[in-house]
């Protein structure tokens, strides 16, 4: 196992923070993130572990909320989910997962391509919501908008949302305006 980055997150919408470890073991990416949060004035941990192949395509999930195990999912690479030996047709054609959570999220699409300024990328996301952990099919797209010296800026969009994010040059998210702030 190769240590290849360590991140902390800073929640600005309401209170947490996020460590991540982003290691490489074999032929595959392994980031695994614990997320101390709250909801409501209940406060609560997720732990995650994505296995991502070395494109960045996601091909297992584990997580849970204060240690109960709660979600596992697979993909083939190519948009094809199971659990528990159970296809989830609903999520065809997704590649990616987006947990709510977590910035991390959007690594997963950027580092998947070179980007050239003014490209749009339309993909389908496996939302995650937490801590309901609902999980549906949805439309992103990204949009490199520029660099701003050592940052990339991209505009996300999803449905009616939509936010400049600014990421490093491993595709990690530094600041998400409103959402996250990168403190390590």
């Amino acid at each position: 196992m190769t240590l290849l980055h360590k991140i902390v997150w800073e929640n600005l919408e309401g209170f947490g923070y996020e460590f991540l470890k982003l290691s490489k073991e074999n032929d595959e990416f392994i980031a695994r993130g614990t997320i101390i949060t709250s909801e409501q004035n209940n406060p609560y941990n997720v732990n995650y572990i994505v296995h991502l192949d070395q494109t960045w395509n996601t091909k297992k999930l584990m997580l849970d909320i204060d240690g109960k195990p709660k979600l596992e999912i697979i993909s083939d690479g190519v948009g094809n989910w199971s659990n528990d030996h159970r296809e989830l047709n609903e999520l065809e054609g997704a590649i990616d997962i987006d947990i709510s959570a977590t910035p991390f999220s959007n690594s997963l699409p950027i580092n998947r391509y070179d980007w050239v300024p003014n490209q749009q990328r339309d993909f389908q996301m496996v939302y995650i919501s937490v801590p309901t952990l609902e999980m549906f099919k949805i439309p992103q797209s990204y949009t490199f908008l520029q660099r701003d010296e050592d940052l990339r800026v991209f505009l996300y969009q999803c449905r009616d949302f939509e936010s400049k994010i600014y990421v490093d040059d491993h595709g990690f998210v530094n600041l998400y305006p409103g959402l996250f702030k990168r403190n390590y």
